[in-house]
């Protein structure tokens, strides 16, 4: 006896059985389609940004920045497909931050560590038994 795992799909609702995407066929089959009209759009419009994706093609910005980050729309290829920083929303190409909030959160680190080593080592935040009390 086989159990069957179903699910709500998540982009219509429908009732689906299970599988490695989380969406019904209906759903991956429009999301194929849309992908495969971003990827043609930039193949003649190599210089795009990632709004004008959007408005030509009518994909979500939230989408084309998913495909953008699984690596599925390459920056290296699309010049100007940027997606917001983590920290102040700036346009980026890699990774999650931008330069300055890295080095602005690296040297936050830096100082805090900085300062608890300058505080002494006063323990853990647990009182010392002193004769067999707290």
């Amino acid at each position: 006896m086989s159990i069957l795992m179903v699910a709500n799909c998540p982009g219509c609702g429908k009732v689906f059985q299970k599988n490695l995407r989380n969406l019904c066929q209906e759903c991956v089959s429009k999301l194929q389609n849309e992908f495969d009209a971003c990827d043609r759009y930039l193949r003649s419009n190599r210089k795009a940004t990632t709004e004008q994706l959007s408005e030509a093609v009518g994909v979500s910005v939230k989408q084309i920045i998913i495909w953008i980050k699984d690596k599925r729309l390459p920056v290296t290829d699309y010049p100007n497909l940027t997606y917001p920083c983590n920290s102040c929303r700036e346009p980026i190409r890699q990774q999650e931050m931008c330069y300055p909030c890295r080095s602005r959160l690296t040297k936050d680190i830096r100082e805090m560590q900085e300062k608890e080593a300058s505080r002494g080592h006063q323990g853990f935040g647990f009182r010392s038994r002193v004769g067999g009390r707290f």
